[in-house]
Parts: C-alpha cells; structure tokens; sequence
C-alpha cells in the first residue's frame, strides 16, 4: 500500500475547489426552498423517484448547484403577456349553418336533433349512415377550465384540451379526412383507405392510423407526439419527417426550426388525467399551460424560460395554491394586479 507523503497531500489539497461563502449561502437559500416545497403536500402528487431525490440530501444540493443559470443582462429583458381567449365562457359548438350550441345546457336543442349529432356526457358523437352530398363543417371551442369529447363521423375519437378549436366536417366527403386544430388535443384515428390529416399552424400532420397528442403554444411552436402508430410531420417547404412511438417533433413556427427527439409520453398526456406534470420544464412554458386551463393571463420576462420547473399538481387545486407553490419553486414573485398575474 502506497503511503501518502506530506507533499503529496499537501498537492492534493490544492487541486480541491472549495466554494466561496456567496457560493455556499445561495446554494443553501435554494436547499431550503426546495425543502420548503416538500412541506406543501396538499394536493401536491408525488412519486417515489421525487421522494427519494428529497431524501438524498447531496443529490438534491449538486443538482440545484449544477442547475444554476447565469443572469440575463437587463437590456435583454422583454416583457410579454400570456393572454386567453374569453369569447366563450362554456363549450360550444358552430355548427355549418353559422347556430352555435352551448354544450353545458341539459336540454337538447331542437337543430341538433335534427341532424346527425348526439351528445351526452362531455362527448358528442356523429352518426355515419348519412351520405353527404356536400361536406359541412363544425367547429367545436373549448374555453378555460374545461375538457370535452369527439367522436368523428369515421369513429376517429377526440379530446380537446381548453383553450382549443377543431374545425371538422360532419361527414368525411373525398379522398381524405381533414381537420384543422388550434390549441391542443389527443387523437386516436381509426385505420381507413382514406389518409387523415391535421392541419396546424401551417404544418400538416398525415395520420396512418394511431394516437398521438398535438399541441399548438401561444410562442408559435407545435409539439406533437406519438403515442402508438406512425405518422408523418410535414412542415412547409420541407419534406415530411416520419415519427416513431415515443419521439416529440417540435416545430418553431416562426423559424422553420424542427426537432425531434425521445421522450417520455406520460407528461404530453399528463392533462388527460386532468394533472399538470413536469420535468424540467420552462416556467414560461408551465405559466402558458396555466393561463390555458385557469383563464388568467401572465405579464412574464424572456428570461423566465431560463427557470426549469419539475412539478406534479392536480388541476382542481384552486389558482392562488398554484401560484403560492411556483412561489416556493422559484425565486419568482407573482404580483396580482388589475385582474392578472406580473411575474417578477
């Protein structure tokens, strides 16, 4: 065994990084936020690994010190504003001769039964022993606070997630089976001769039969990923990119920007189970779901996307819970003013 002299522990000492006392003070002031958040557990839905990375007090420490970003020099602050549609207040539907359906109403209204749509329970769906002559759209809005159902004349099954639109024909006419999206939602298509196809934000997205979720952002990205199946993201100008279960492709609309990668489905489904989950996600991103499901509107900082947020938090908690729990996440102080949120 080799015997260490007094020189080489000494040379040993040198090489070791000691953090500085403003290092070690601002590590610990997020130490203990972390651990602050931990206490909030009303409504707050943890798993085992986010447990067990609490417990495992070093970890939790090298993370939040590795995780540390730089701060943005205050010339390049800009200011933008999360807004929502408030038009509707309740689900609806337009239908092709321009009447509108307030779905939340228990009492079937009489243009409805007329046609070939039945609704009942959050989930409208269409007869297909009709043959249409001519295609005749609807187009079905989903404002804050709420979910709703579709099934498609082909059974192709819909959900829409709040602060969503979906234009579609009541009958699929033609060689293809189109519709035009905004917002987000979940599809799962039925197999046909016939190609499906999602327009959205001028990409197009060819379905071969599968489920998938898409979802359009306020910052003109679309994020679409495949849950089981194939299917084809084509861009304009570009040549179509075939997907693979499990991979996102996202698409920066302004840019022309594309990429895709693996990653894990559960959290672009998480809003299925009516939860919002996330790992290491932009705050500016996780505020934008926020403002779509609450129907509050955010005053935020361009340098709030460089604040990565993990969270696992039931949508029937009341706002000012959420925003006390962002609070204690974060070195943000949200300030409510004349009916919205300055993040600060």
């Amino acid at each position: 065994m080799d015997m260490k002299t007094e020189k080489d522990i000494e040379e040993m000492l040198d090489n070791v990084k000691i953090p500085s006392d403003e290092e070690v003070e601002a590590a610990g002031v997020r130490f203990d936020r972390r651990l602050r958040r931990v206490r909030m557990r009303r409504r707050i839905i943890w798993s085992g690994s986010s447990v067990a990375a609490v417990l495992c007090c070093g970890f939790v420490f090298a993370s939040l010190w590795v995780h540390e970003k730089e701060e943005m020099p205050e010339a390049t602050k800009v200011v933008s504003v999360i807004k929502m549609d408030h038009e509707f207040a309740v689900p609806t539907l337009i239908l092709a001769d321009g009447n509108s359906l307030n779905l939340k109403e228990k009492k079937m209204d009489s243009i409805v039964q007329k046609s070939n749509i039945q609704i009942a329970n959050n989930h409208i769906m269409y007869d297909t022993a009709r043959t249409a002559r001519e295609i005749a759209y609807n187009t079905l809005i989903i404002p804050a606070g709420f979910t709703y159902n579709v099934t498609l004349a082909d059974g192709t099954e819909v959900t829409l997630n709040a602060g969503s639109r979906l234009k579609y024909p009541e009958e699929f006419v033609g060689d293809l089976r189109e519709v035009e999206l905004s917002g987000e939602a979940y599809f799962n298509v039925t197999k046909s001769g016939q190609p499906f196809e999602v327009n959205i934000d001028g990409s197009k997205i060819r379905v071969y039969g599968t489920r998938f979720n898409v979802k359009g952002r306020q910052q003109k990205t679309v994020e679409t990923v495949l849950i089981e199946g194939k299917i084809g993201f084509k861009s304009p100008g570009r040549d179509e990119i075939q997907v693979i279960p499990g991979e996102q492709v996202a698409y920066n609309v302004g840019s022309g920007d594309i990429k895709v990668e693996r990653v894990d489905v559960q959290y672009a489904t998480a809003w299925l189970n009516n939860v919002f989950r996330y790992r290491d996600k932009s705050l500016n991103l996780v505020l934008e779901d926020i403002s779509t499901w609450y129907g509050v509107e955010f005053e935020t900082r361009t340098e709030l996307a460089r604040i990565e947020v993990t969270m696992n938090l039931s949508k029937e908690t009341p706002i000012d819970e959420v925003i006390q729990f962002l609070e204690e996440m974060t070195d943000c102080k949200f300030i409510k003013e004349r009916g919205h949120y300055i993040v600060k």
